[in-house]
């Protein structure tokens, strides 16, 4: 089944729109006309795409690039490169990463984008202007960008702890893949997980949103202190933890890793966040041992001896410095 009219005119005319302002970038624009055009891409996920799809057109033509009047141009590459076929397929690839389009367009559009990161083993402490800060843990990136509608904050990769300064005016937003968190005033804790998004609130409450392709998910939940969330493919699931879990989950700011009960691969895992070279199992028997304990998050060694006295488990070096964990042979 093909488009409903209105819905082919209302996809129509959010694509010139986008070849528009696709244009007007390229030509220059001011800081008002900036904040115009991100303030589109970011209301709705549609936008991005459109907007994306655009940049694409425009990048791939030299003749779009050159020859005015520009927008006329724009629009009709748009429609040339939009057949009926290839069209389908195009916005289905990008809806399919809508939530990722949107942040990665959004962000490029503004132009007081601050970047903070930190190395593997790293953890750093960065001040932000209006009084919040942002703690960051090993191998992490953020990009912060303050405007006069709202404080955004990207978390592009790792993990990161927000203390947020109170500003009714100005809500403080925090995209981490396909979830958002909004905050008034509030501390939390967001980590990048390989296919899920975990955070956990430490003082106040925070909103949490998610959004999957084309579909804008609403608020989902409102995590209080002492909570957490756990956000996947437009899935918003409250979790609930005890002061256990909230100390496991926020220990690394203290340089500390704390067991309690979790298996060896999970272990491993952790200690390999703050390593360059990797500690390996290399006999699947062993991922399931249970392990309980508290370690510096560099006292890989004291946890490899606390090991091997604990379990028959035999500790190899390799050649590029990392450890290999076999079952001790008799």
């Amino acid at each position: 089944m093909g488009e409903q009219p209105h819905e082919s005119c209302d996809r129509q005319a959010t694509d010139d729109r986008a070849a528009a302002y696709v244009a007007k970038l390229a030509c220059g624009v001011s800081p008002q006309e900036r904040q115009e055009i991100y303030a589109w891409v970011a209301a709705d996920p549609r936008h991005a795409v459109a907007f994306a799809r655009m940049e694409a057109a425009w990048d791939a033509s030299a003749r779009l690039r050159a020859a005015p009047p520009a927008l006329e141009i724009a629009s009709e590459a748009a429609r040339t490169a939009r057949g009926p076929h290839r069209r389908r397929l195009m916005f289905g690839g990008l809806a399919a990463a809508g939530a990722a389009v949107a942040a990665t367009v959004g962000w490029r559009l503004l132009d007081n984008v601050d970047l903070y990161r930190t190395g593997v083993g790293e953890r750093r402490v960065v001040a932000l202007r209006d009084g919040s800060s942002v703690t960051l843990n090993t191998a992490s990136t953020v990009e912060v960008a303050y405007t006069d509608a709202e404080r955004r904050v990207r978390l592009v990769r790792g993990e990161a702890l927000f203390d947020v300064a109170r500003d009714a005016r100005r809500p403080f937003l925090v995209d981490a893949g396909s979830a958002q968190f909004r905050a008034l005033g509030t501390a939390f804790n967001v980590r990048l997980r390989p296919d899920v998004v975990e955070l956990t609130v430490t003082e106040g409450v925070v909103g949490v949103a998610a959004r999957e392709g084309e579909v804008d998910v609403p608020a989902a939940a409102r995590i209080a202190a002492g909570g957490g969330a756990i956000v996947r493919s437009g899935a918003v699931a409250p979790t609930a933890l005890d002061g256990q879990h909230l100390r496991q989950r926020t220990a690394w700011q203290e340089g500390v890793l704390e067991f309690d009960g979790e298996s060896l691969a999970q272990v491993v895992g952790e200690f390999n966040r703050y390593r360059r070279q990797p500690i390996v199992i290399g006999d699947a028997r062993l991922e399931s041992l249970r392990i309980g304990g508290r370690f510096e998050v560099d006292e890989a060694d004291k946890f490899l001896a606390a090991l091997t006295s604990s379990f028959p488990i035999e500790v190899i070096d390799t050649a590029d410095g990392g450890v290999l964990l076999v079952e001790k042979s008799n």
